[in-house]
């Protein structure tokens, strides 16, 4: 993966991200957008994705 973020499409970039577990993953952000704000939006998608869900997921 490049250092730097690649544009994509519809003014999106790919970020390289990493996860409050430690992990690293890729996402797509809005082009632009620092890579402090594209970790938090990582941060926050990562945290909804953990929470315990009901019976039916």
């Amino acid at each position: 993966m490049p250092k730097e973020p690649m544009l994509g499409r519809l003014g999106t970039e790919a970020r390289s991200v990493k996860f409050p577990d430690g992990s690293r993953g890729i996402i797509l952000v809005k082009a632009g957008i620092p890579q402090d704000e594209a970790d938090a939006l990582a941060a926050r998608v990562w945290t909804e994705r953990a929470e315990p869900r009901g019976p039916n997921g």
